[in-house]
């Protein structure tokens, strides 16, 4: 029971690290390869588009399959409605990608759809990972994580714009994906047993 539990524990960190790992070579090697593409002046799902636009589309689905992931272990783990809460908003979030993935940036409203849930919803996430879980591991991490994802989505927000050729929308929709891609990739590497009892430390 033992090794089958860590060899689950192992199978589960090691797929959702190498998925959000995929999907950060996908988005780097993009970059490359499209210097018609101006860094700070295009949004990423416009690189999904074109002949090599499919690397960064499948880069799309890993990291929505890895939020799934996540959220599938913290549903095994959830001990209150807000933990069931923190699952939605992430399972939402995933979808959001999946959307993202599937309809191209032209199909502007199921693109535009999954975009704000992926964006919007995982700030959300964090932000309620940090009252629930104050003094567990990756909490501080997770604090700053939260500020710098909500801090970027309002400044995406702010600029409110849609036709993808205004640098701080760009910039602001790339470092936000950045800050979550960070937090995926370390909460998939720390990834705890579902069920395991973790010592709060944090002060009465």
């Amino acid at each position: 029971m033992a090794a089958s539990r860590q060899y689950q524990d192992t199978f589960y960190r090691a797929t959702t690290f190498v998925l959000v790992l995929w999907f950060c070579i996908t988005a780097i090697f993009i970059h490359t390869v499209r210097p018609d593409l101006v860094l700070w002046e295009r949004n990423l799902s416009i690189y999904a588009v074109g002949p090599t636009g499919w690397l960064l589309v499948s880069g799309f689905y890993a990291i929505g399959l890895a939020q799934l992931l996540i959220a599938f272990r913290l549903y095994q783990a959830r001990q209150s409605a807000a933990d069931l809460l923190a699952v939605i908003l992430l399972t939402m979030a995933a979808f959001g990608v999946v959307l993202v993935a599937f309809y191209p940036y032209t199909v502007r409203f199921p693109h535009n759809l999954g975009a704000a849930m992926q964006l919007g919803l995982f700030p959300l996430f964090l932000w309620l990972r940090v009252f629930l879980k104050r003094g567990q591991p990756l909490w501080q991490f997770t604090v700053v994580m939260a500020l710098l994802s909500s801090s970027t989505f309002v400044v995406l927000v702010w600029n409110g714009e849609t036709d993808y050729n205004i640098g701080t929308t760009a910039l602001a929709q790339k470092s936000e994906i950045l800050v979550n891609s960070v937090w995926l990739l370390v909460y998939a590497w720390c990834m705890p047993t579902p069920g395991k009892s973790v010592t709060n430390t944090a002060p009465p």
